[in-house]
């Protein structure tokens, strides 16, 4: 109930000509004489009081709506993955699955393929922005997706086509985001081999598509890496289609496959050794002719896969010597530091060899010339591998959260099971990627033996800047790992941080 002050009793044309109402008993004498009808005269007391709870329900309710509309339009949790994927694989012409627009369309009847993109985008989501909710949600994708290729494979007419391929290369990328697991298992490379097996060899229409080429060169890159990675032998089959692929290469090859045929080199000749098929002394010319055709490749790419050096009068925390490396784009960081990270590999079992072989006293001197070179050689590429942090680690913002994001509910940040945290996206939507691909080279380079003590606290505090300040939570566990001194295979970290999914 509202007050609505004093009252006045005068009748109604009193009031509108703002006249002094007599307020006679028997008529109003200013109506009277104006010879008008008279209304009467209020009831002051009734009228005191007006009832508004109707208008104040309304005010309540406008309020109550405007409070409730939400900032921004809730995207499902499945099309915030498939939106973060496409960012990070598919949208660029660098980009490993940027084959994937031009093979498969939303709008298709492939409800395997759907379900497959589903499932690794739902994974990805999870891995990147720690969701339950997006995992549990990625598994049940995954299943439906498994059930809906084997369907397709019985199919005659679809497995023939190049989106079956496609769809059982994102279950093997699945695989690799949630199969943190060293990759010593067969099934870990069961679904490339599945892939491997529909390709048609010797049909040029299926070669002579630019996209399908690239997909099937994505496949046989995959393949290369875990055989390297699981120490399995390269199979015929990859080879054969590896083959295939560079004879419809243009006639300048992309330095990044040519590091991949010498990948190839590399596995053929690990697993000669591994077997016994060389002696230690033939491993070791081996070994050495390798490294000399990686070495002579990194002065053979072309301007535009070259960096530049740049020298600092003082070091920031970010620089372990006295000078950084500019890359033009990430995808030549990549190519540069996998060069140097198999170059420290090789020369490692260089020096492991050296130990084997020379134990005669004339051969003394011989050994140690072998293993001092290679101890060279290890700490140039570690060096080297360092150079190239300060680009793309470094914040640009110009300020340091002074809080650890190991866990982002230290700072108050809710992790919402159903939504992509702000807050962390905002850390890692610019250097989570190109940091994440840090990690790998960093660990090979400070695990060598041959490597000084100092540059493995350098790694440890990058990393440890890395989980800080980019909430890359996997770079604090490396560290850990470097720390405690635990003696751990390097391919074992590589599938703990998601093998090819993320490294590569």
């Amino acid at each position: 109930m509202a007050y609505r002050g004093k009252l006045s009793r005068a009748c109604l044309p009193c009031r509108k000509r703002k006249l002094r109402c007599d307020l006679d008993k028997q008529g109003c004498t200013q109506c009277a004489r104006a010879k008008l009808t008279c209304s009467g005269y209020r009831d002051t007391e009734a009228l005191r009081f007006r009832d508004e709870t109707s208008v104040t329900r309304k005010r309540v309710n406008a309020q109550h709506w405007v409070k409730s509309v939400p900032r921004s339009v809730s995207m499902p949790i499945c099309s915030q993955a498939k939106d973060l994927f496409y960012y990070n694989y598919v949208v660029g012409a660098n980009k490993p699955f940027n084959f994937l627009q031009a093979i498969y369309s939303p709008t298709s009847k492939m409800d395997y393929v759907d379900r497959s993109l589903n499932a690794v985008a739902l994974a990805y989501l999870a891995n990147q922005r720690y969701s339950p909710r997006a995992e549990e949600e990625a598994r049940q994708q995954y299943v439906l997706a498994l059930s809906s290729t084997g369907a397709a494979l019985r199919n005659s007419n679809q497995a023939r086509q190049d989106s079956t391929i496609l769809g059982i290369m994102l279950l093997d990328l699945y695989e690799k985001i949630t199969n943190k697991e060293p990759a010593l298992h067969g099934a870990w490379a069961a679904h490339l081999s599945g892939a491997l097996a529909l390709v048609k060899y010797g049909e040029d229409e299926q070669f002579e598509d630019p996209n399908v080429l690239s997909m099937l060169m994505r496949l046989s890159t995959n393949l290369l890496i875990s055989c390297v990675a699981s120490g399995r032998p390269f199979c015929t089959g990859s080879v054969i289609l590896r083959s295939e692929i560079t004879t419809r290469l243009p006639g300048h090859i992309n330095p990044k496959w040519q590091e991949s045929e010498l990948m190839v080199e590399f596995a053929c000749l690990r697993q000669e050794i591994e077997e016994g098929a060389l002696s230690d002394a033939n491993a070791i010319s081996s070994l050495v002719n390798l490294d000399f055709k990686f070495a002579k490749l990194s002065m053979e790419v072309p301007p535009s896969w070259q960096y530049k050096t740049t020298r600092v009068k003082r070091k920031s925390k970010h620089h372990y010597d006295l000078f950084h490396h500019i890359y033009p784009a990430e995808h030549v960081v990549q190519m540069w530091n996998t060069l140097r990270l198999t170059r420290i590999v090789i020369n490692e079992l260089i020096c492991c060899r050296c130990s084997n072989t020379y134990r005669k006293p004339q051969r003394d001197f011989e050994a140690a010339a072998f293993k001092e070179r290679a101890s060279g050689i290890i700490r140039d590429m570690a060096s080297d591998i360092c150079a190239s942090v300060p680009q793309y680690v470094r914040h640009t913002t110009g300020s340091l959260f002074q809080h650890s994001l190991r866990k982002p509910e230290d700072l108050g940040v809710p992790c919402d099971n159903d939504a992509i945290s702000p807050f962390i996206e905002r850390c890692n939507a610019i250097h989570h990627v190109p940091c994440y691909r840090l990690i790998f080279p960093l660990y090979v380079a400070a695990q060598s033996g041959a490597t000084p003590a100092s540059l493995k606290q350098w790694v440890v505090e990058q990393l440890q800047f890395m989980a800080d300040y980019h909430a890359i939570r996997n770079a604090a566990a490396v560290a850990s790992v470097l720390e405690s001194g635990e003696t751990k295979h390097i391919w074992h970290v590589y599938a703990m941080l998601g093998s090819y999914a993320f490294v590569s």
